[in-house]
């Protein structure tokens, strides 16, 4: 039985409760720490750039700089909130678009794609029958289910599962390709032009939505503009946490569960929870959420629902800029019939309203952006999916958003450059690049109080009582933009992991830097009960507290002997280098987590 039977019975969160006067109060608390910033680097420039040592002193002030501008950027993405009022879903075609002339009106026609790869067959199964119990209030809407097999199981190798026969038990659609030409993008592709749905569903393979995925999103149709809509993705198999008295009691034998009554607040303290750091709720119920009043919020992919109308007109817009392309390289050969040779393109060259790409759902969310299309991320949890299970999992998963992410953003697609989007939709895609740019900033804050236990040099010309009074107000209004913009919303975990994951972040962005081929990874869907080392992502995070902490233990041999040429420099330094080991840890113990939910305690 796969483990995640389990955690069938629970059940999903409830979106946040936005108000006019919470947005107000965020709005007033992000305009005085833009102030507070800009004065307190002023001041840093002016007053405290360590002149003696500019080779140290200039990066870190460089870093906050990137810092405080990727804050500015939340600021302005979260500044107001946009929820729409649901609507009665759809019937009929002529509700969610303008009929030609010749055009009669008819019942709505829906599709779901289940896209699938190389995914246990029961997880798929799983998958089917939730598909197969969608609700609607309309017998005459014709919806459709159609198995994608990227994996070739369709009884060819008899040491494969056979998934051709699964959508046969079923009676659901199967289609199957001979290659993995665009990866899931090419794989939706294949079943598009085979398809003829008004709107489109797309699930992963183990995207299991709830009955009345399809009666609370297709009203947003009416708008004739929204090309399409998602809905967030929830995994329900996220470790929930160990309570620390019970954690205790399994580590020290005897005094163990003594000792965590004496502990503040250990009866509801649980360790473990959100291990890995996948719990996606921030940014769905927040950050798109928040991206709704600029129209800037892109697909995910996975429980979203499309609209044709705008994939058809985007596909042949891409088709024929591609056509052009051919021709304009093709008119330098003199033999070629130009004429002809167009209309031979016009007949094989493929039809891809989906992007081939590894981030394919952002990047077609940008040119659909850029076509006047509207989207709407809807605030309820309409679907449940799993999460990676080990760390090794859940760092090739980031890793591969975050080349995707920044594939774009170093070509000719690059969102801030595209003319038909406009200022705010840019300002959010820009934050989403911007965030897996952060190695270059995060790198030094870690760096920097390592730097200083060796060398006893200060980046600062002192940390005096001038810095601390600009210092501790900046920071103080950096969490309370946390706090108010993102209420009811747990950001720890995410912080840790912005931090932690620089390396997977930094070998992403040299990845992309130096053109080397991108390989789209699929998350596995599996949980084995062997202890996960992943040392290829921890040793980094590893080394650098062992050398951290030798270097610390010099500054307290110095402060023994009174020896120690700045008391308060050393201070800053060690409160630094506490906040970046908090930050980090989780992610280190992620690496060494055991996938037992056979035994909660398995992990003290």
């Amino acid at each position: 039985m796969q483990y995640y039977k389990k955690f069938e019975i629970r059940t999903p969160y409830k979106p946040v409760k936005f108000s006019l006067t919470r947005d107000l109060i965020f709005d007033f608390i992000g305009i005085l720490f833009i102030f507070i910033g800009l004065d307190y680097l002023i001041w840093r420039w002016q007053y405290s750039i360590n002149w003696d040592i500019p080779v140290v002193s200039l990066p870190l002030f460089i870093a906050e700089v990137l810092s405080f501008f990727g804050s500015i950027l939340t600021v302005i993405n979260y500044w107001s909130h946009k929820d729409l009022k649901k609507k009665k879903p759809v019937r009929f075609l002529g509700e969610i678009k303008e009929l030609e002339e010749d055009e009669e009106d008819r019942p709505l026609k829906i599709d779901m794609f289940i896209a699938s790869y190389n995914e246990e067959l029961e997880i798929v199964e799983d998958t089917i029958k939730d598909a197969k119990k969608i609700k609607y209030p309309y017998d005459d809407v014709e919806i459709n289910i159609y198995l994608l097999d990227d994996g070739r199981r369709d009884g060819r190798d008899p040491k494969k599962e056979n998934f051709k026969e699964l959508a046969e038990k079923y009676n659901i659609g199967y289609f199957v390709r001979e290659n993995n030409i665009g990866y899931k993008a090419g794989n939706m592709n294949n079943a598009y032009v085979q398809t003829d749905g008004d709107l489109i569903v797309i699930l992963d393979a183990d995207t299991r939505v709830f009955p009345n995925f399809l009666k609370n999103t297709t009203g947003y149709f009416r708008n004739h503009n929204m090309g399409w809509v998602q809905t967030p993705q929830w995994f329900y198999d996220i470790p929930q946490g160990i309570p620390l008295r019970k954690c205790l009691a399994k580590k020290i034998p005897g005094i163990g569960k003594y000792i965590g009554k004496i502990i503040p607040f250990s009866k509801n303290l649980k360790v473990g929870k959100n291990i890995f750091g996948t719990d996606p709720r921030l940014f769905y119920d927040i950050i798109l959420r928040r991206r709704n009043a600029a129209n800037a919020g892109f697909s995910c992919g996975a429980g979203s629902i499309q609209r044709r109308e705008a994939l058809d007109k985007l596909g042949e817009k891409e088709k024929q800029e591609r056509i052009k392309q051919k021709l304009r390289k093709a008119a330098k050969d003199k033999n070629i019939d130009l004429i002809q040779y167009e209309k031979e393109l016009q007949q094989t060259e493929p039809f891809r309203p989906f992007a081939h790409h590894i981030s394919e759902d952002i990047f077609t969310s940008i040119l659909l952006h850029n076509e006047g299309w509207e989207s709407y991320q809807h605030p309820d949890v309409e679907c449940k999916m799993l999460s990676p299970q080990t760390l090794d999992d859940a760092a090739k998963q980031s890793k591969r958003y975050a080349e995707g992410t920044l594939d774009i953003a170093f070509s000719k697609h690059n969102p801030i450059f595209k003319k038909g989007l406009d200022w705010r939709q840019k300002s959010a895609y820009l934050e989403t690049i911007w965030s897996y740019l952060s190695p270059f900033w995060l790198a030094i804050f870690m760096l920097y109080p390592t730097y200083f236990f060796f060398t006893l040099q200060a980046p600062l010309k002192a940390f005096n009582f001038d810095f601390f009074l600009r210092i501790v107000p900046f920071l103080l209004l950096n969490v309370a933009i946390a706090t108010i913009g993102n209420w009811g919303v747990s950001t720890k975990r995410s912080e840790q992991y912005y931090m932690a994951g620089i390396w997977v972040k930094f070998m992403a962005l040299l990845n992309v830097i130096f053109g080397k081929n991108i390989k789209f990874n699929v998350t596995k869907k599996s949980v084995s009960k062997v202890r996960n080392k992943s040392w290829k992502h921890i040793w980094p995070h590893l080394t650098w507290v062992i050398i951290t902490l030798i270097g610390f233990s010099y500054n307290i041999y110095l402060v023994i002997i009174h020896k120690h040429p700045s008391y308060s420099a050393l201070f800053a330094n060690t409160y630094w280098m506490i906040f970046n080991f908090y930050q980090i840890t989780p992610f280190i113990r992620a690496g060494f987590w055991k996938n037992d939910y056979d035994d909660e305690t398995a992990n003290c």
